[in-house]
């Protein structure tokens, strides 16, 4: 039996929910389409493991964050992604106080993965790309994390820095992260501008545009319509018309076909977080 396998099946021995990732992108070979609604086909279901990561012999382990009650907080590097999230992430420190020693992980790029225990279920942890701090990155509700052992396409391995227990999220870690409900003031303002019906038809429609336009994308032009539909949609993420984690998954799926998933992932990950910062002023 392959270290992946074993390591997918002892995840789901602490019951939780695992799916075979593609090796070359953050996706899954499975769907909840297929799969009684579960997103990206995750099951605690030894059997169907096994199914899974025999049938899929290459595939990385993908774990849920949120639903398996864990929030993973990452640290990108300035080798690996060009930006230094560790020093971002000692300022948080610094004004916040330490983070508790918890479960930690080290991804082939470096980046860290530090792994918390989920609140309590009334609050929803967002997961976000650099938006507490430059380089954070939050896997919450909506998320998941590459889990060791899993390998990348070029042989590079995820692995444990170390077998602590999960810590606890320390309250400003909750308060940075989690989805604060529109004031009244905000709910009023919506209200009168569209009907919720109406926006979420605007949004989706955006999400088509933008995703039609990558795929009839001209050699030479392809980076820029990338970049172009990243800055879009995360306009529209900025206000709630889309969810980040979605708008990041299809757009990285749908640039596949270019075969140049490090790039593109770089393009999205900028091009939303600069949209994010000028949210746009939806028609009436």
């Amino acid at each position: 039996m392959s270290a992946i396998l074993t390591a997918a099946l002892d995840y789901a021995g602490h019951d939780w929910a695992v799916f075979p990732a593609r090796p070359d992108r953050k996706c899954s070979y499975k769907s909840a389409k297929y799969s009684n609604g579960a997103r990206w086909g995750a099951t605690s279901d030894p059997a169907e493991v096994r199914r899974d990561f025999t049938r899929w012999p290459k595939a990385r382990i993908g774990i849920p964050t949120g639903v398996n009650r864990i929030v993973v907080i990452e640290t990108d590097t300035p080798e690996g992604h060009g930006i230094d999230g560790a020093s971002s992430l000692a300022q948080l420190e610094a004004k916040h106080g330490p983070l508790p020693d918890t479960l930690m992980a080290c991804s082939p790029s470096g980046s860290l993965h530090r792994y918390f225990r989920r609140p309590s279920p009334r609050i929803k942890i967002k997961t976000t790309a650099s938006v507490i701090g430059d380089g954070i990155d939050v896997r919450g509700d909506g998320g998941m994390v590459i889990a060791p052992p899993s390998i990348n396409l070029d042989g590079r391995r995820y692995c444990w820095i170390n077998k602590l227990p999960i810590a606890d999220m320390p309250a400003w870690l909750i308060e940075l992260t989690r989805e604060k409900p529109p004031t009244i003031s905000q709910r009023a303002v919506a209200g009168i501008r569209t009907p919720i019906e109406a926006l979420s038809k605007y949004g989706a429609a955006a999400l088509r545009n933008e995703i039609d336009n990558i795929h009839q994308a001209e050699p030479g032009h392809r980076n820029a319509v990338l970049n172009k539909a990243g800055f879009s949609l995360g306009q529209l993420v900025a206000i709630g018309l889309l969810d980040e984690a979605e708008v990041v998954r299809l757009l990285f799926e749908a640039a596949a076909i270019w075969n140049n998933p490090n790039k593109d992932a770089d393009v999205i990950r900028y091009a939303m977080q600069a949209g994010m910062r000028h949210p746009r002023e939806v028609p009436r």
